[in-house]
């Protein structure tokens, strides 16, 4: 079922989450492929590995992240759901699946899209962080605010793995200040 209507407002804790999330997301990518979605030549390059590795779900997946970036979702969702029938147990394309059915309203879908890749791995902060969304735009708050929780706590627990955590600007009160 497709609906429509006003945007929900996103609760503070999921606010705060997405540009980590953003960034981190931004430099694995840069580490495993080279680029990342702003890339000018990110379309080219993505559609690149899939021609070199036409059977590969993560090749498809990369495929149908940038084309959702670039605002092409009924081509993504194409890309996403071959990455699924590639590889049915990658709990990534399940999430950005879940993603791009949110974004066209289909509740319902979406959340058990995300609730498919929690399933599968209950560790990674963007799959957290998505379900989170689904369960919030499917009017569950109580659920979503503990997949934001959770979300935030594997996020930490991932930069510091990892190194340094993803820096994000300053508030823009203390920004104003700077300028002198």
């Amino acid at each position: 079922m497709t609906t429509t209507g006003r945007p929900v407002h996103l609760p503070r804790a999921a606010a705060a989450l997405r540009l980590p999330l953003w960034q981190r997301s931004q430099q694995r990518m840069r580490e495993k492929y080279g680029f990342d979605m702003d890339a000018t030549d990110a379309l080219d390059r993505a559609r690149s590995l899939v021609a070199e590795h036409p059977d590969d779900a993560e090749m498809a997946l990369l495929l149908g992240s940038v084309l959702a970036t670039r605002g092409e979702i009924d081509l993504a969702e194409i890309e996403v759901r071959r990455a699924l029938e590639l590889s049915p147990r990658l709990p990534r394309a399940h999430t950005t699946l879940a993603t791009l059915l949110m974004n066209r309203g289909e509740r319902e879908e979406a959340l058990r899209s995300a609730r498919d890749a929690t399933a599968l791995d209950k560790e990674d902060p963007t799959v957290l962080f998505n379900l989170g969304l689904a369960e919030w735009f499917a009017g569950e708050r109580r659920t979503a605010k503990a997949a934001f929780d959770r979300a935030a706590e594997a996020l930490r627990a991932a930069t510091a793995e990892g190194g340094a955590p993803p820096t994000s600007p300053p508030p823009w009160w203390r920004r104003i200040g700077r300028r002198g």
